[in-house]
């Protein structure tokens, strides 16, 4: 099957670029793809591995080819010459440096390689869908691509939670990865919807975003994906206050009581009559561990190497972790200590600087012209990447690949918001009709 898979994954190259061509439609639809893929993950997944260890405690597995790299790939291949480079790549090399270096540091080097290997399929897909959403039409695409993937992740998730399962994770390993990537896929949607954008589709995919988060029940995600929505409705209002705009406050309010019973019975069926702000002793624990790995390795113990070290070196007894899969095959839950325990405390700055940075342009990109429609959804990448990046300090998911290329969607997002504003595309206006965009037009 590996070779069965690795042969369609491949063979999906050429079909693709021939397929695609230079027919914008035909690139909307590929972008729109892409957006539903990225949920495309466990049972629903389609990929093929190079290189695979199933039984690697670590956060990458192997070397793991994707239709989404096959899609990136002939995106690029029949882009026009004179496109002009992708913005943000200085600063995605300033976070891969590290992890790069981090190879000579490692016990297991081809476990750390396996990450370098995931940035490098990151940056592509970024350059590539970067490219795309310099187009209104292509952005439109990606909001209903990831409405799909949304509903396609609710179906699952009501089909657990009727089964019996009280923390749903849709089609993912854990509710906490799927809690993040409807952070980074809902809240762009939201600005969207705020800016103008009128889509049964875009608003049947936020309801489902609420459905999977009621349903997954994890607490981080219900805290940090209203962060998100009060940060992107506030920016969004101050940008450009409209009475459409507290309209749909309104209702995202209603949809919230709706769905609000349901997150209720998941947080009760999890904890019972317990406080639901217990059970943190063995995250502390993790912490603990992770800060001694750094404080023993200035320079890092290795990328993807964090278990090995923490397991065989004694870091996890000293810490107090207990025995069990929960806890010694899996890193701290806090992205930034993995970072500065297996790349150093360069790691860990690159980390924060991506997502600082990223979550800055996408603010001053949506205040420039106001009333252009399609400026205002980098609003929503800023959001969903300061949501996340304030989430990390409990989690260590956005690691996965899974959540990662959501994360470079959002950075491509506000990319193309730039390249927009940059070429003088966005005029003042709104779209004639519900899914046709004149908001922004070409320069004569």
């Amino acid at each position: 099957m590996r070779w069965i898979g690795l042969a369609i994954i491949f063979l999906s190259i050429p079909m693709l670029i021939a397929w695609i061509g230079r027919d914008m439609r035909r690139r909307d639809l590929a972008v729109l793809a892409a957006g539903a893929l990225m949920f495309c993950t466990g049972p629903l997944q389609i990929t093929a591995s190079l290189v695979a260890w199933p039984a690697w405690q670590g956060i990458s597995k192997g070397i793991i080819l994707s239709l989404l790299d096959s899609i990136a790939i002939a995106l690029l291949a029949t882009r026009p010459r004179q496109s002009k480079r992708a913005p943000f790549l200085p600063l995605i090399a300033l976070f891969t440096l590290p992890i790069l270096l981090s190879v000579t540091q490692a016990g297991v080097k081809e476990a750390a390689f396996f990450i370098v290997f995931q940035m490098l399929q990151m940056t592509v897909y970024f350059i590539a869908l970067a490219g795309e959403l310099r187009r209104p039409a292509a952005v439109s695409s990606l909001m209903k691509g990831l409405s799909i993937g949304l509903m396609i992740e609710a179906g699952y998730v009501i089909s657990q939670k009727l089964s019996g399962v009280v923390q749903a994770p849709g089609t993912t390993a854990h509710q906490n990865i799927l809690g993040i990537m409807v952070e980074l896929s809902a809240l762009p949607l939201i600005a969207a919807v705020l800016e103008g954008k009128q889509s049964k589709l875009v608003y049947a995919g936020l309801f489902a975003a609420l459905i999977v988060i009621a349903g997954g029940g994890s607490r981080g995600t219900m805290l940090y994906f209203s962060v998100g929505v009060a940060i992107v409705l506030f920016l969004s209002l101050a940008r450009h206050a409209t009475p459409r705009k507290w309209q749909i406050f309104g209702l995202g309010v209603l949809a919230l009581a709706i769905t609000a019973p349901l997150a209720y019975a998941t947080l009760k069926d999890r904890f019972g009559n317990t406080e639901i702000t217990t059970e943190e002793d063995q995250r502390a624990a993790f912490e603990r561990a992770a800060r001694a790995m750094a404080a023993d390795h200035p320079l890092g113990v290795g990328a993807n190497n964090f278990v090995t070290v923490d397991n065989l070196q004694g870091y996890a007894d000293r810490a107090g972790l207990t025995w069990g899969s929960a806890t010694r095959s899996k890193p701290a839950h806090n992205a930034y200590l993995v970072a500065r325990a297996e790349t150093g405390w360069a790691g860990e700055i690159g980390l924060i600087l991506l997502m600082g940075a990223l979550a800055f342009a996408g603010i001053k990109i949506g205040f420039r012209m106001r009333k252009a429609q399609h400026l205002g959804y980098a609003l929503g990448g800023a959001g969903a990447i300061i949501a996340v990046a304030f989430h990390s300090n409990y989690e260590y998911a956005w690691y996965l690949a899974d959540t990662q290329r959501l994360f470079f969607t959002n950075a491509a997002l506000i990319a193309g918001c730039m390249a927009m504003a940059k070429q003088g595309k966005a005029r003042p206006g709104n779209p004639k009709r519900p899914g046709h965009h004149h908001a922004l037009a070409r320069r004569p």
